[in-house]
């Protein structure tokens, strides 16, 4: 509808202009004067056009989940034909009535004599009509087509309602019959009703006679120039409207659009238009912002009136009935769409979930009003004899229809079709779809199914039923939980949960004290699921469990709660008569209560108990306090027997006088009760005192739910799809979209499911998918299968996923998931509402000073008092500095604050008076003002106010928020603010440009040296020289020696960080923000870039995003984001080549390292090297290509080694240094990858590739990268045994350090270089030297805020320590790593310190934090992906847990850490903490042998063979940590000596202790072993196992002599018993 000219203007800036536009003529230039109801009749020509396909259209659109935007282009394709047509009714002067979903109904008023001019000039409208606009082709190839019905005569208008609001109609034989005229037309067709055709020009008119029907189908007008003047025709037909306020003026179509501005006139227009639309005007904004396709429920009420029924008749009933309907709507927000009358005849359009009106439990409302309208209107209105509602719920387009000047607000869509039709089929009867059955959640017996019955233009309506209502009788005792336990469907991830519940249980069993346990959760987090695993684990032979799960409707029941617990209780509530139910009861209570007493249970419980006299004397308060005590006294007998607990699902619906019972029930005896809440709902309960003081108390439990983390996510979708594994893309789909709730992972599947989305496939079986990229974290194997030529057998594994050329990020939201989050949406105010929209354009996180950028025209301290009421109203949340929301993240340690109770909070609260209020608005403003960065609280909400944006207003906004991210997306000021990939934006044709503007940004490039880093530089000018002179100094020094470089590198960090004392502003520098801008600005950046279709963007970022997510160690992430990018380049068409190969090479390159990091080597080979190709870099396949590629490269090294030439500016050095680092990338994870590989030849291959990553960073003349690659070139030397090269590079690397910048990127290649020494020494075995260099490192990375850096130096400097056994400094160290790892919610820092309490705890017989703490950390986070992504700590948790049980020879729960981790053996890479893992694997696999040498004989060969590999295994990978050698032989020795092999076992505990050098934490076990198994004249007593499990615990102040004490409480590998061991003694034939 686009505006145009001068009337357009005027229409826009008018507010009754705007207010017109949505009533007709009719009522504009109408009668003012009478009071409501009223009648007015005239004659007048109606023409009734009806769209034939728009119904199918709105249906694709709607159900199509790969069309996406359907509202906006359903409005456009709707309003463009239908506009048209009302553009031509208009011209020929008609007034348009009504819109009437998908037809409309246009009106000649005119005077009885001139009626037939006016047939034919509406004939002649008609015929335009058919000519021009008779068949229209639409863009998704359904078709559109008119029928048309003509009639004239008498017309009534009734106008009804109040002062609020009121609705015209028309009535009388015109109208009946131009609706039969347009039904019996075909599309293409005009039909002229009988009295048309009596009054029409007969003579001009062709028709053509329809069998049985006194109605005509008019085929054209003649063209008679002797007998018709056409132009006179027009010019009296003019004259005849000329009281229809018809416009002379071309340029004006309608004289109601340009209104002068009258406040009479506008107030009593408004009343003819929905408050939905009018809340649009005042506000100014678009109407087609109203325009959705959204979940609503129809209600059609129809009731037909009896023959003798006359107009006063009509009207006195539609305004009776209209007002009781009113009445019943408005409080659940209902509106009357239309009212309008058909044969005898009326119909009401009722919507329940308009825009701004949606509202929980809308079908149970409408439901609800259905029935009482129902019950009204066949009792109570005058002269009607049938009444008939249809109810349907379900996605319908909700917006404004026809032209600019003239439209209306409707309702068009399957499901408005179907509610009608139902309402006409299922005559006197309240009937509904099946979908508002199951989303009313009303009991089944509210219901009755009817027969199955062919309704017009319905395919496949489903079950439809005959909603019967709820009275207190149908609902007797009925409220069993729904939700039943299956052994097949197991509860997931609320194992917790369910342990609490255990946990309490038992105390209360102890005790007997009342407890309450309060679980909890939004809706969907699977709260009835809980409560029925709940009631199963009550249900044991000395306890009862009687379970309840309460409705809404049970809020307004008084006592229902308790009395239905209480018949459960004594089994009556199975009883069906009123005998059984009293027979039973009698026999319960017998010997309880006196017999006289029996009465007082004929209310409750529906019994007939003779009254007796003592209970007739009671007044209604004594009989319920006697009752009361007879249900205590019930109970307190049952007590004796058994114990009792009552669960209770849907607590907030339970009624306030069952409160008042629970009350004094809970004084009266011990009972343990567990409820369920929903958020939110119990506040208004608190209002009442009895469940404020119940749910207040300090005894209480309170457990709130959390979402699922991600890997249960996928565990969830499998089951309920009953398969073993899903793909990757529907995983991350599901994390994303259901945020963990589990009722919206089921609806996101079933919408995935009935569209045809999913696939299934038979999984292979003993096929291995250890080198898929696709395997890294979960192991499918797809096998192709033509489904029409397989049997599947019951015995098949499937997989499920997702079918070809779908993009699941354009799949809509499920209608029951979105009319959730749009029913807390539309109880919002208009800001409030813009906000939300324009956030979730954002994302589920969001930065305020971006979402200010995109508001229109907003002021900040608007959107600042905006979002301070939607924090408060607990729609967003504030972000502290730094701690964003991660989709890998899951919740940490079950702490105690699970555990606080919010009822106690609100209880205490009260009422506060109006200063108060004011206050804490004002503080909750401040608080907003200050925070950078918010997040949705429900997720589910962002997504459905995404959906409300047009496709054009989207696009809009994603590349306004695109335009302002990019300048922000790079690394941190203090990491140098270059790209995650190095150089990457010059690789890229385009990224130097604005993605909004396509310039080349004209930006100055930022000071990356801060004020700090200046003063920081000017110092190290004064006192240490220029680093040119530094340079100089230390090449003439050839025989500098390796000790004393050290000591000089030493010295001169000592310097530096004695230069970060003395800078003040260095002190006060922020930390690293990387992951900050990784999650605020790049995640987001690609995800606007691809919502605008820019695809060479989007791919960038998403590399950007998987390099920073390595480059931060969350392998997961980068995994996710490279998949994301792979799907991407899929649905390219690859013939454009739009990405080029640069980046190709990176894609491989990262996928290469996240398979590397996962310990996949193959696959990260193969990747890499498939990198190197892409950039035309070729690497040989055999030795002897290795040989001499080698020779060519070392004399490039040494060329490179000679020159030292600095790097000439030229054109296109960014990119040529883009290439060498990539190269370098490559090669680096090249020469890993093979020095793994402990054949001779790949060590070869592993020193080729790191000379060629140092002659890619020398040509690059980079020094930090040169440094960098000196220091990988050592690692490598020393891992292959090339100790000459070893030692050269490392003290090259050191010497090129010493005159590194203490300034941006070269200051944190310092302290790379520095935590890289440590670590070297530290595999080494130079203990002392490596936690010299580690207190350094630590230092740097302190004064630099390098925080996850610095939580990998604290762990290898506690493990230097530890091993040193200067267990003080140890436990410092790892009091910093806490604190690091908790203030910066980083998950592997955590692990990492949960690993050292359990070494401490294992190792040094004392604890810093109890083993039960480390327990739950590992339960609690065993789901992380973050986590899932680091075997190598994962395996050293594991182990752990594994030795620990074992030692405690607790077998029953060793079985599943030892499972673990021999999964993860075969993962795991050979990094000093996967060794470390690794040898404690092996010490756990030694105390199970030592368990089946005493119990499974039979077992022992096999598990010593297994051993011996291991051994051996052990042996090769220690090659690269050689400081776990003694603990290796340690074991081996102990392993010999099980079998008798005394001497070898001596041997080997001798090369133990020789290799133990400065590891004096194995030299003192090793010493008491010596002394237990060889040199003991007497049995040693194993402290370890008298002390455990409570150790003593570090205090604060300890010093190593204070420890000393506990140095002999080491565990003691058991000596074997002589006789035990004799049949495994090991001889050298075996």
């Amino acid at each position: 509808m686009p505006p145009s000219g001068p009337q357009a203007t005027k229409n826009e800036n008018s507010i009754l202009g705007k207010v017109a536009a949505h009533v007709p003529d009719l009522i504009v230039y109408g009668d003012f004067s009478q009071e409501v109801p009223f009648i007015e009749t005239f004659d007048g020509v109606l023409l009734f056009i009806d769209i034939s396909g728009f119904t199918a259209l709105t249906e694709k659109y709607s159900t199509n989940t790969n069309l996406e935007n359907g509202a906006d282009q359903l409005t456009q394709t709707l309003n463009r034909y239908v506009g048209d047509i009302v553009e031509e009714v208009m011209v020929f002067g008609g007034d348009i009535l009504n819109f009437a979903g998908d037809a409309l109904l246009a009106l000649w008023k005119v005077n009885r004599r001139h009626i037939n001019d006016i047939i034919t000039l509406v004939l002649k409208c008609s015929l335009r009509i058919q000519h021009d606009y008779g068949v229209c082709d639409t863009e998704v190839g359904l078709e559109l087509r008119v029928k048309i019905g003509v009639s004239a005569g008498h017309i009534s208008k009734v106008v009804v309602g109040d002062n609020r609001h009121q609705y015209f109609l028309v009535i009388g034989r015109a109208v009946d019959e131009v609706r039969l005229a347009q039904s019996l037309a075909k599309a293409g067709e005009i039909i002229l009703s009988p009295n048309g055709w009596e009054l029409c020009h007969r003579k001009i008119t062709e028709v053509q006679k329809i069998p049985d029907e006194r109605a005509v189908k008019v085929k054209y007008i003649k063209h008679m120039p002797l007998e018709f003047d056409e132009e006179k025709f027009f010019e009296r037909c003019t004259h005849h409207l000329a009281d229809n306020h018809i416009c002379d003026n071309q340029e004006i179509l309608r004289k109601a659009s340009i209104l002068a501005p009258n406040e009479e006139l506008e107030k009593r227009l408004r009343k003819f238009v929905t408050r939905n639309v009018l809340k649009k005007i005042d506000d100014d904004q678009p109407l087609e912002y109203l325009s959705e396709l959204r979940p609503v429920t129809i209600v059609f009420v129809n009731f037909q009136f009896d023959e003798s029924a006359n107009t006063l008749h009509l009207s006195k009933a539609v305004q009776d009935a209209n007002i009781y309907i009113t009445e019943m709507l408005h409080p659940f927000r209902g509106k009357i769409n239309k009212i309008f009358t058909f044969d005898k005849g009326c119909t009401f359009l009722c919507i329940f979930g308009l825009p701004g009106d949606k509202q929980a439990d809308e079908s149970t409302h409408a439901l609800d009003c259905a029935l009482k309208i129902h019950t009204f209107c066949s009792t109570s209105l005058m002269k009607v004899k049938l009444v008939s509602i249809g109810v349907a719920s379900g996605p319908v387009f909700c917006g404004v229809v026809g032209h600019r000047v003239r439209h209306e607000y409707t309702v068009i869509g399957r499901k408005v079709n179907l509610a009608a039709r139902i309402m006409m089929y299922y005559p006197g009867l309240v009937t509904c779809d099946s979908v508002t059955y199951s989303e009313s959640k009303l009991p089944h017996y509210c219901f009755q199914e009817v027969p199955f019955t062919d309704m017009k233009g319905i395919l496949n309506p489903g079950t439809i039923y005959q909603y019967l209502g709820i009275t207190e009788k149908t609902m007797i005792f009925k409220a069993y939980l729904t939700k039943e336990r299956c052994e097949d469907y197991p509860l997931l991830g609320r194992k917790r949960e369910t342990d609490i519940f255990e946990e309490l249980l038992e105390k209360f069993k102890y005790f007997k004290e009342s407890h309450i346990l309060i679980y909890e959760g939004h809706f969907g987090y699977g709260k009835s699921q809980l409560m029925a695993e709940i009631a199963y684990l009550g249900q044991t032979a000395d306890q009862k469990v009687v379970a309840v799960e309460l409705t809404k409707i049970n809020v307004s029941q008084s006592f229902f709660t308790m009395r239905t617990l209480m018949a459960m209780f004594l089994g009556i509530d199975t009883c069906k008569s009123y005998d059984t139910r009293q027979y039973t009861l009698q026999n319960k209570i017998r010997g309880l209560i006196d017999d006289s007493y029996y009465c007082l249970f004929n209310q409750p419980f529906y019994v007939k108990f003779p009254a007796s006299e003592v209970v007739s004397n009671m007044d209604s308060l004594r009989r319920k306090g006697e009752l009361e005590l007879i249900f205590v006294k019930i109970l307190q007998h049952a007590a004796e027997k058994e114990t009792t607990i009552f669960v209770i699902d849907g607590a907030q619906f339970i009624d306030s006088t069952s409160w008042e019972y629970l009350e004094k029930l809970l004084r009266s005896l011990p009972i343990f009760i567990v409820l369920s809440f929903s958020p939110f709902e119990h506040k208004r309960h608190l209002l009442c005192s009895a469940p404020g003081r119940i749910l207040a108390s300090t005894a209480n439990t309170y457990i709130r739910l959390k979402e699922l983390c991600p890997t249960v996510i996928v565990q969830k979708a499998c089951q309920d799809l009953g398969v073993v594994s899903i793909a990757r893309e529907l995983e991350t789909f599901l994390i994303q979209r259901s945020h963990g709730n589990p009722f919206y992972i089921e609806e996101l599947l079933h919408n995935l499911h009935i569209n045809s989305v999913l696939q299934y496939h038979v999984l292979e079986e003993d096929e291995e998918s250890e080198d898929e990229w696709d395997s890294l974290f979960t192991t499918v194997v797809l096998k192709p299968q033509d489904s029409t030529n397989v049997d599947y057998s019951e015995s098949d594994e499937f997989i499920c996923t997702v079918k070809q050329n779908v993009k699941l990020h354009n799949i809509m939201l499920p209608p029951i998931l979105k009319g959730i989050a749009l029913a807390e949406l539309d109880n919002m105010t208009p800001s409030e509402q813009m906000v939300v929209k324009c956030a979730a354009i954002i994302g589920v996180t969001f930065s305020t000073e971006l979402l200010l950028h995109i508001l229109p025209d907003w002021t900040k301290m608007k959107m600042n008092q905006t979002l301070a009421a939607l924090v408060e109203s607990r729609i967003f949340e504030c972000f502290v500095e730094g701690k964003v929301q991660q989709s890998g993240q899951t919740m940490g340690v079950f702490s105690q604050e699970l555990y606080n109770c919010p009822f106690i909070e609100t209880a205490a609260k009260g009422e506060s008076d109006l200063a108060s209020v004011i206050a804490y608005r004002i503080k909750q403003e401040e608080a907003v003002m200050q925070c950078k960065l918010m997040g949705f609280c429900t997720p589910l909400l962002k997504e459905a106010a995404y959906e409300l944006w047009l496709k054009s207003q989207k696009r809009a906004l994603h590349l306004k928020c695109a335009s302002y991210l990019e300048s922000d997306a790079h690394q941190c000021k203090y990491c140098g603010e270059g790209d995650f990939i190095a150089f990457h934006r010059y690789a890229v044709d385009g990224m130097l440009w604005k993605i909004d503007s396509e310039e080349l940004r004209n930006e100055a490039e930022r000071d990356i040296v801060s004020e700090a880093a200046s003063d920081l530089v000017s110092a190290m000018i004064l006192t240490a020289g220029s680093a040119e002179a530094i340079r100089t100094s230390l090449t003439t020094q050839e025989s500098f020696r390796v000790e004393d470089t050290e000591k000089a590198f030493l010295a001169r960090l000592d310097e530096i960080i004695r230069l970060f004392d003395s800078t003040t502003h260095f002190r006060n520098m922020d930390s690293c923000y990387c992951e900050k801008i990784v999650e605020s600005v790049i995640v987001p950046l690609s995800h606007h870039c691809m919502a605008v279709e820019n695809y060479v963007r989007a791919f960038y970022y998403l590399l950007e995003c998987a390099a920073a997510y390595v480059y931060l160690s969350n392998n997961y992430m980068a995994f996710t984001y490279l998949s994301t990018a792979e799907c991407l380049l899929k649905s390219l068409d690859p013939k454009q080549k739009i990405i080029n190969q640069f980046e190709m090479s990176v894609l491989y390159c990262l996928k290469g390292e996240v398979s590397y990091n996962m310990g996949q080597i193959n696959l990260a080979k193969r990747l890499v090297k498939k990198a190197l190709e892409l950039l035309n870099r070729s690497f040989p396949l055999t030795i002897v290509g290795a040989f001499f590629m080698s020779m060519v490269e070392t004399s490039k090294h040494m060329s490179h080694q000679k020159k030292q030439n600095s790097w000439q500016m030229s054109d296109g050095r960014e990119k040529r240094l883009a290439l060498l680092y990539q190269e370098g990338r490559c090669l680096s994870i090249l020469w890993q990858v093979f020095s793994l590989d402990p054949a001779t030849n790949s060590k070869k291959f592993a020193h080729l590739a790191a000379l060629m990553t140092v002659n890619c960073a020398e040509e690059s003349q980079d020094e930090a990268q040169i440094i960098s690659s000196y220091m990988e070139f050592s690692l490598c030397c020393q891992l292959i045994g090339c100790q000459q090269e070893w030692m050269k590079y490392e003290e090259m690397a050191i010497k090129r350090s010493l005159h590194l910048g203490v300034v941006g990127r070269e200051l944190f290649i310092l302290a790379k270089v520095v935590a890289s020494l440590a670590y070297m020494k530290l595999c080494l075995g130079n203990l002392l030297l490596a936690s010299k260099l580690s207190y350094r490192a630590h230092e740097i990375c302190e004064q630099t805020k390098k925080s996850k850096l610095n939580c990998s130096i604290l762990f290898n400097l506690f493990t230097a320590l530890f091993l040193s056994a200067r267990y003080t400094q140890s436990v410092q160290v790892l009091s910093w790593l806490e604190e690091f790892s908790f203030r910066g919610d980083n998950i592997i820092g955590k692990a990492c310190f949960v690993s050292g309490c359990m070494d401490l705890i294992l190792y040094a017989s004392f604890s810093y934090k109890p083993f039960a703490y480390c327990l739950d950390f590992v339960l609690a986070n065993e789901g992380n992906c973050i986590l899932l992504s680091q075997n190598g700590i994962m395996l050293s948790l594991y182990s752990s847990m594994a030795i620990w049980f074992a030692r405690l020879h607790l077998w029953d729960h060793f079985k599943e850490p030892f499972e673990q981790v021999k999964r993860l053996v075969r993962r795991t890479s050979t990094s000093l903490t996967a060794n470390y893992g690794f040898c404690k694997f092996l010490e756990s696999e030694t105390l199970l042998l030592q368990k089946y040498m005493g119990e499974r004989p039979d077992r022992v060969r096999e598990l010593r063979n297994k051993m011996g590999k291991n051994l051996e295994q052990a042996m090769t990978q220690c090659s690269t940590s050689p400081v776990y050698y003694p603990r290796v032989y340690h074991l081996k020795a102990y392993v010999l000596l099980l079998f008798g092999n005394d001497e070898e076992s001596q041997a080997f505990l001798d090369m133990a202790t020789k290799y133990c050098c400065e590891n004096c934490l194995e030299r003192s076990w090793l010493t008491i072993s010596q002394e237990w198994w060889f040199t003991g004249e007497t049995a040693m007593e194993d402290e370890w196992l008298k002390t455990a499990p409570d150790f003593p615990v570090w205090k604060e102040g300890m010093s190593d002599k204070d420890l000393e004490v506990y140095e002999r409480n080491r565990y003691l590998l058991k000596l074997p018993e002589q006789e035990s061991n004799s049949s495994f003694i090991i001889t050298n034939d075996d």
